[in-house]
């Protein structure tokens, strides 16, 4: 349920194209968008294979067949990366909630979002806000279908 007094801290003046998620922040309000997911995609695997034929390769004349297990070696890099690359977008830029962090310490990011407004002045509505998240006032969000599993 939106408030009549809703104000969010940053207006989006543009449509994200083609983002993979789309959500507001339960901190601040604010739209945000990702464009890129946890997961490996086809292009990604295409790259995979790619790479560790030419590495498995140069490398068959040192190892012979063995050296194609280098495939599961780039695998494990290219997973990291990717979700290494997808939860550096995780905190909001506009209040420094971390959904991550909250999933698994909720101390650990208030901790985080404290540290964010140290060097920043919140205006009157964000304190509140940030008040009620320290307090663990913060009602838990509403569900706007009658759907059990629908996000909200």
């Amino acid at each position: 349920m939106r408030r009549p007094d809703w104000q969010p801290l940053e207006y989006r003046t543009f449509k994200h194209k083609n983002p993979k998620m789309e959500f507001f922040c339960p901190l601040c309000g604010t739209k945000r968008a990702f464009h890129s997911t946890p997961r490996l995609s086809p292009k990604n695997y295409l790259q995979l294979v790619l790479s560790s034929l030419l590495v498995g390769a140069a490398l068959a004349p040192l190892m012979g067949a063995r050296s194609y297990f280098v495939f599961f070696v780039f695998w494990a890099i290219f997973e990291a990366a990717v979700r290494m690359n997808f939860r550096k977008d995780i905190p909001c830029p506009h209040c420094g909630f971390d959904a991550s962090w909250y999933k698994k310490d909720v101390k650990m990011a208030r901790k985080i979002v404290h540290d964010f407004w140290a060097t920043k002045q919140p205006n009157a509505q964000m304190q509140e806000k940030i008040n009620e998240f320290d307090e663990g006032q913060m009602p838990p969000p509403q569900q706007n279908s009658s759907n059990p599993y629908a996000s909200y």
